[in-house]
């Protein structure tokens, strides 16, 4: 039976290495598993931007978002127009909103708040970057204003008219404990709204439910009306033929 040299495993070892390595992509293993190398310190990074341990902290409990009620549209006239529909420079409205709450080892929470827009020009319009000023309020049931983030996103309205936006916030708030009252509220800044005393509905599913009183016991059956005529059988006519 033939045997393998040294020199020949060499060789065989130095190809099998060789084509490994150019399957990744010319980085070789143990640079990729040697701590604070650039492809570990890369991978590192990747995960650390995929998995946000904030996440599995806290209570399975995230507060509801609502655009406020007369914030949820933006106008902007000429000077000396305003209200004048024919002299709308631009105006925006919302879409659609999301939000995502992370929890830290206190227990205070973060809240992600998404909210997405279009821009569209107005009869007095043109292509124009303009920009959004838009509120985010995070309060605890009528009781307190917990934060507050303001910003203004520019927005570019190309020469079509129109155009779509995005942003996302972070906002932290302190823990909300075993209460289940916080309230975020998203809208335009242009004029100012209050969000503890909100103009939409009330907010049902926060209040407390009222109080029902307990039925009463129903009433018992009125007694059988009394007989105002004696108690006689009725007489068919021709009488009673007893049959033997």
């Amino acid at each position: 039976m033939p045997s393998f040299r040294p020199a020949r495993l060499a060789a065989a070892s130095a190809v099998a290495l060789g084509l490994l390595l150019l399957a990744l992509g010319g980085c070789s293993v143990v640079d990729r598993l040697r701590p604070g190398s650039k492809a570990s310190k890369a991978e590192d990074t990747a995960d650390a931007e995929q998995i946000d341990v904030r996440r599995y902290l806290g209570p399975n409990y995230c507060p509801e978002l609502r655009i406020y009620d007369g914030a949820q549209l933006m106008r902007t006239y000429e000077r000396g127009h305003q209200g004048d529909q024919d002299f709308v420079v631009w105006q925006a409205s919302f879409g659609k909103t999301a939000r995502e709450c992370l929890y830290d080892a206190q227990g205070n929470l973060t809240v992600k708040v998404g909210v997405s827009g279009r821009a569209v020009l107005g009869p007095k319009g043109g292509a124009n970057a303009i920009t959004v000023p838009i509120k985010i309020a995070i309060v605890k049931y009528k009781e307190a204003l917990l934060a507050t983030d303001r910003f203004a996103p520019s927005v570019a309205i190309p020469p079509q008219g129109s155009t779509a936006f995005t942003e996302v916030r972070e906002v932290t708030v302190p823990s909300p404990g075993r209460a289940r009252d916080y309230l975020i509220y998203v809208g335009f800044d242009g004029e100012d709204w209050d969000p503890m005393h909100p103009t939409g509905p009330a907010v049902a599913v926060i209040d407390e439910p009222p109080i029902q009183e307990e039925a009463p016991p129903p009433a018992a059956p009125p007694p059988p009306p009394k007989r105002t005529t004696p108690n006689e059988l009725p007489v068919p006519a021709g009488g009673f033929v007893l049959s033997q």
